[in-house]
């Protein structure tokens, strides 16, 4: 039953199943879950988006590294719950628009697969802390530039 609750919450509910772009098609799931929660309460609190990233992250190291050990990979496809989390990060502390949106899953999705320094070395880390990490340090890179953008369009 572990392998199995596991495996469900690794895969984003299954979207990590989905052939193709499975790391795309669940930061574009994150993207959109985020903008519906936003359109429900009309504004997200730091603090509760703050926990889910922590939250998701605990309960992704853990089931990354069960799934993972399973499968015998080091990073399965199927584990999609890392991007997730990352894209979250990546929307942190910002105005939530179209632009932040859309910018925040291109900038996110540039900088998983680019891995520039040091997101590729986290990779290395141990079992689910490894796989979970380099997306988490990807969404702060894209989370800087947004930051960033947002910044200078204000002024």
């Amino acid at each position: 039953m572990k392998d199995r609750i596991s495996l469900l919450f690794a895969s984003g509910f299954c979207i990590g199943m989905i052939p193709g772009a499975p790391g795309t098609y669940a930061s574009l799931a994150a993207a959109l879950v985020y903008y519906r929660i936003y359109r429900i309460s009309l504004r997200i609190l730091p603090e509760l988006h703050l926990s889910a990233i922590c939250l998701i992250t605990l309960a992704g190291v853990y089931a990354a590294a069960r799934v993972s050990r399973n499968l015998g990979r080091e990073d399965p496809g199927v584990v999609v719950i890392d991007e997730i989390a990352g894209q979250l990060v990546a929307f942190l502390f910002l105005p939530v628009n179209a632009v932040n949106l859309i910018a925040g899953v291109c900038l996110f999705r540039l900088f998983d697969i680019w891995k520039p320094f040091p997101i590729r070395r986290l990779e290395s880390l141990p079992n689910g802390v490894g796989i979970m990490s380099d997306d988490l340090l990807a969404g702060v890179y894209a989370n800087l530039i947004l930051q960033l953008a947002n910044h200078l369009m204000q002024k």
